[in-house]
C-alpha cells in the first residue's frame, strides 16, 4: 500500500480513537477479515481476531436479514460484560471500534454511530484511491488466477462464513466444513489440509492462517492440478 494512503488511514484511525475516552481500540479490515491497519490505547485484543470475528458476524447477520427480506446491516454492536464492539459496514471495508464499558458512563453509543460512520466513509474513500490492498482479497485472487474454480468459501476455523462464490447456503456449508476441519484437529492440532475426493471432484479444505480456512471445490478431469494452483496462490499471499 502506498505510504501516503497508509498515513491517511492511520490519521483517521487516530481520530476515531479520540472520539470518546472509552474507545480503546480501532481496526480497519476488509470484508473478509484481513486487517488493513489498527490502533489502540495500549495492549488490547489481537486485531486479527477482532477483524475475523467482526467479518463473520457481518456476513452471518447479512445472511439472516436476507432471508427475512431485509437490507444488509449498516452497523453491528457486539456486547460483552466489559466492552461493546461496534462494526461499521462499508461496501468494501469495515471499521471495528472497541468501547470499554468501564469508561462509558453516560455514553449513548447510538449518538456516536454517525461520527464513526463518517470516519469509516472517509477511510473507504482513501482506500478506494489505491488498488494495491485489493490484491489481499483471497477469494478474488483465487477466482481471477484459477478460473476453473466456480465454488469456494472463506470461513473462520470455528465455521463462520467470511465470503463465498458459487454457494447459496453459506452458513450451512461453512458449519459443515468447520466441523470437518475440527475433526481433523482432534487427531492433530497442526492439521494443514483435508481433501475429500471422488472420481471427478475434489473438496480441498486448507488453513489460510491461525483464524481462517478456505474450502474450494475442484472439478474437471484434473482436480489435483487445480488444487495445486490454489496452493500456489495462497503461498503467494503469505
Amino acid at each position: 500500500m502506498p505510504g501516503d494512503t497508509l498515513g491517511d488511514v492511520a490519521s483517521l484511525l487516530e481520530e476515531t480513537l479520540k472520539v470518546h475516552r472509552s474507545v480503546k481500540q480501532v481496526v480497519l479490515c476488509t470484508k473478509e477479515g484481513v486487517v488493513v491497519a489498527a490502533v489502540s490505547r495500549e495492549g488490547e485484543t489481537d486485531s486479527k481476531i477482532l477483524a475475523t470475528v467482526s467479518a463473520a458476524l457481518v456476513w452471518g447477520g447479512s445472511s439472516v436479514l436476507s432471508h427475512m427480506k431485509e437490507n444488509v446491516p449498516t452497523h453491528l454492536v457486539h456486547t460483552t460484560t466489559i466492552e461493546r464492539i461496534l462494526t461499521i459496514v462499508q461496501p468494501h471495508y469495515q471499521l471495528v471500534v472497541v468501547v470499554s464499558r468501564g469508561d462509558d458512563a453516560g455514553l449513548e453509543l447510538a449518538q456516536l454511530v454517525p461520527i464513526f460512520q463518517s470516519l469509516a466513509t472517509r477511510m473507504e474513500l482513501v482506500m478506494g484511491s489505491t488498488r494495491d490492498f485489493g490484491k489481499q482479497t483471497i477469494l478474488g485472487r483465487i477466482v481471477e488466477q484459477v478460473p476453473d474454480i466456480t465454488q469456494a468459501i472463506l470461513l473462520t476455523v470455528e465455521g463462520l462464513p467470511l465470503g463465498s462464490v458459487g454457494f447459496s447456503e453459506e452458513i450451512e456449508i461453512a458449519g459443515i466444513i468447520g466441523s470437518l476441519y475440527a475433526n481433523g484437529l482432534t487427531y492433530s492440532d497442526v492439521t494443514h489440509t483435508i481433501s475429500v475426493d471422488t472420481q471427478s471432484v475434489k473438496l480441498v479444505i486448507t488453513r489460510v492462517d491461525e483464524t481462517r480456512l478456505l474450502a474450494v471445490v475442484c472439478r474437471g478431469p484434473e482436480p489435483d492440478e487445480i488444487a495445486q494452483k490454489i496452493r500456489l496462490v495462497l503461498d503467494g499471499a503469505a
